[in-house]
């Protein structure tokens, strides 16, 4: 699977983090009926976004397309975050994607 970047500057909360999330033999994940959650975490480690079912539209199920609306905290500091939306059905879970760093969001300073 390759790496994902996305890039958002300071403060910029209009456009989602939006990813279609795949299995790892290519097959996308049927969201119908699932529960979906997202973390964004500094490389470090450090969470920027604890994990939450908060501001997450899932926008086609069947297709697995899904988005994270960020909030003004969520892009007020600059660097590269590693980013994970979870699927869950009851207590079974998913991370998509699996491999941590393969899903990137850069945030850079404002213009």
């Amino acid at each position: 699977m390759s790496v994902q970047e996305q890039t958002r500057r300071i403060g910029d909360t209009r456009t989602a983090i939006a990813a279609t999330l795949k299995r790892p033999d290519g097959s996308v994940e049927n969201l119908s009926g699932l529960d979906v959650t997202f973390q964004m975490t500094h490389t470090e480690g450090n969470d920027k976004v604890a994990e939450t079912p908060d501001n997450i539209t899932v926008t086609d199920a069947a297709a697995g397309e899904v988005q994270y609306d960020p909030q003004a905290a969520d892009v007020d500091t600059e660097g590269t975050y590693n980013a994970y939306f979870r699927v869950a059905d009851g207590s079974d879970k998913d991370t998509f994607p699996a491999i941590m760093g393969e899903f990137k969001i850069n945030i850079v300073p404002a213009a």
